[in-house]
């Protein structure tokens, strides 16, 4: 299995010209570019070499990288030899139904593409995957996901691997929750996705979420708090109300000074969140222990968070079939008030049929 925790470090901390580094975290797969000075056989070349050795993000500010990958990658780009401890980070998870661009929101982001976005019938990211950049003297680490949080997403992660790399790649915890969903289009697959994140995370991570819309566009100018609160769809004003109120949307179309302006605004919602919190991550049993173990062998501590996982119920088994009940139940109690009325005309229609074959008076 290869190393699914590599991030490089990056280039300088402007808007423009930064810089990113791209982590796929998935079974078989490591994936690292930096279009500065990466290039395909020095990946080859360091897959062996680092797949034993990856950099852990140490505390808030610094980060700690093998010899040995310092050796495979180099440093020919000056803004490397600045110390990384001098940037604060913001870490950030992208989540979300598949198809609502949370791949192009990562993206716009960053700044430049990254993380493969397309139209397409069938989901286009499959591995959770990472990428950074400087922005305002913070070093942004987004975390793209692929389809964790349905049902079927969950159907195709029975042994709770991919929701472990996700876990491992935002360690010890992110700053932002980003619950990506189309503007004019939340849907119940977008509520089944976010019952998801609070299976996955707990529900005090929507403390730490905020709501962005991809298509800004179709706003026509017009103002997003307004589209919220008058929207008639109710499940999505509980849920802005969840998160705090904090929502954003963007373009993912946009460019330079105009997608600069989009993102700027989301991190500047994102920056607030983080003081709000001293600066401190959201955090829980599982992040505790991938952080604990941040020295670690990467398979060993990849299998261990995935076992954490599926003793809470989120793999195969036993708490598959407990999930798969809980959604039943959920579905009846929505639907009680329908078999309330049709049983009344049941009964309704056997004491019609009893008192018209009640015998008369003589």
């Amino acid at each position: 299995m290869s190393c699914p925790f590599k991030s490089a470090p990056l280039g300088p901390p402007s808007l423009g010209s930064e810089t990113s580094s791209l982590c796929c975290a998935g079974r078989n797969s490591l994936c690292t570019h930096n279009p500065r000075h990466s290039t395909r056989s020095q990946v080859s070349a360091a897959n062996s070499r680092v797949c034993h050795h990856f950099c852990w993000k140490v505390g808030m500010g610094g980060r700690k990288m093998a010899r040995d990958e310092e050796n495979a990658y180099g440093s020919q780009d000056p803004d490397d030899q600045q110390p990384l401890a001098q940037e604060r980070r913001l870490r950030l998870i992208l989540a979300g139904r598949t198809g609502v661009g949370k791949s192009a929101t990562g993206n716009s982001i960053l700044g430049h593409r990254l993380f493969p976005s397309r139209l397409a019938a069938t989901p286009v990211t499959r591995r959770c995957a990472l990428g950074s950049r400087s922005w305002a003297g913070w070093r942004v680490e987004v975390t793209d996901t692929p389809d964790l949080f349905t049902a079927q997403g969950r159907h195709a992660d029975p042994d709770c691997t991919e929701r472990a790399s996700c876990y491992l790649l935002s360690a010890p915890g992110p700053h932002a929750l980003l619950l990506v969903t189309q503007l004019g289009r939340f849907t119940t697959q977008d509520e089944e996705a976010v019952r998801g994140v609070r299976e996955l995370f707990g529900a005090g991570v929507l403390a730490r979420a905020v709501l962005v819309f991809t298509r800004r566009e179709d706003l026509e100018g017009g103002s997003l708090h307004d589209y919220v609160r008058a929207t008639d769809n109710r499940a999505l004003r509980a849920l802005a109300a969840e998160c705090g109120g904090r929502v954003c949307a963007l373009d993912n179309r946009a460019e330079g000074a105009e997608r600069d302006a989009q993102v700027g605004e989301l991190l500047a919602l994102v920056e607030r969140l983080a003081l709000e919190h001293d600066g401190a991550p959201f955090t829980d049993d599982v992040y505790g222990l991938a952080w604990a173990r941040r020295h670690a062998r990467p398979d060993d501590t990849l299998r261990l968070v995935a076992a954490r996982l599926a003793a809470r119920g989120l793999g195969r088994g036993w708490g598959g079939q407990w999930g798969r009940g809980r959604r039943w139940l959920e579905a009846a109690r929505r639907g009680w008030p329908l078999a309330l009325l049709l049983l009344g005309g049941a009964l309704l229609f056997v004491l019609l049929l009893l008192h018209r074959g009640a015998p008369g008076p003589d």
